[in-house]
């Protein structure tokens, strides 16, 4: 059963709002972990083997470097972000007790490691006037009549709705990230970010009607 509230409705209808973000979706969603393979190779971690946390991090490597670029942008540290989140992970692994998912548990770890990285980086961005990403005149006047065209014009598509991405409150970001690129359930969101449901869906809601209103020209374009 959707869940539903007075003021912004369904997740139908949320979703709705955020159609465009499926422009930017990874085009293979990674599998999930088996929970149960996860849970013995914890054991054996905390048990000393190191061998058995190399291949958590192998398992969920993938999916947390995902989670770190889309929050942060395309950086160069990303990957020091990344290291830095199961560096905290081995070194908090004893205090694993099972009672959610592990990838749940390294999801948390890394949002927290990720925002207190993003506040050492935040500056102002500045976008180039020559951008046609950012110029709505420019894309309207690129009518797709070959292939190339199209291509060009769904690249400059996808920038655009990455850089809305991009724009957002953190708070907000990061629930369109894990909700839609990553396709968790708010259920887990909310664990992860240690809040309501409701909260998750009330950001989604005003991150949904920030991004609708940003892409409207991009949306009247085509």
């Amino acid at each position: 059963m959707s869940m539903k509230t007075a003021d912004w409705g369904s997740e139908e209808q949320v979703s709705a709002t955020c159609g465009l973000l499926t422009m930017v979706r990874r085009e293979s969603h990674i599998c999930e972990p088996d929970v149960d393979a996860d849970w013995h190779l914890v054991v054996r971690c905390q048990a000393g083997d190191t061998a058995a946390f190399g291949e958590l991090v192998e398992r969920h490597k993938r999916a947390v470097y995902g989670v770190v670029s889309r929050i942060i942008g395309n950086r160069e540290d990303v990957e020091d972000v990344v290291q830095d989140i199961f560096v905290n992970a081995y070194r908090a692994i004893r205090s694993f007790r099972g009672h959610a998912k592990f990838s749940t548990w390294l999801y948390s770890i890394a949002v927290n490691v990720t925002l207190k990285r993003l506040k050492k980086l935040r500056r102002q961005s500045t976008i180039s006037i020559d951008d046609p990403a950012h110029d709505p005149d420019k894309l309207v006047k690129l009518e797709p009549r070959t292939s190339s065209d199209e291509v060009v014009i769904e690249r400059q598509k996808m920038v655009a709705v990455k850089r809305a991405v991009d724009s957002l409150p953190e708070k907000q970001r990061i629930v369109v990230v894990m909700h839609y690129f990553e396709q968790l359930p708010c259920e887990e969101i909310a664990r992860i970010l240690n809040c309501s449901v409701g909260t998750v869906w009330s950001r989604l809601h005003y991150a949904c009607k920030r991004l609708r209103s940003e892409l409207d020209w991009l949306e009247q374009s085509w």
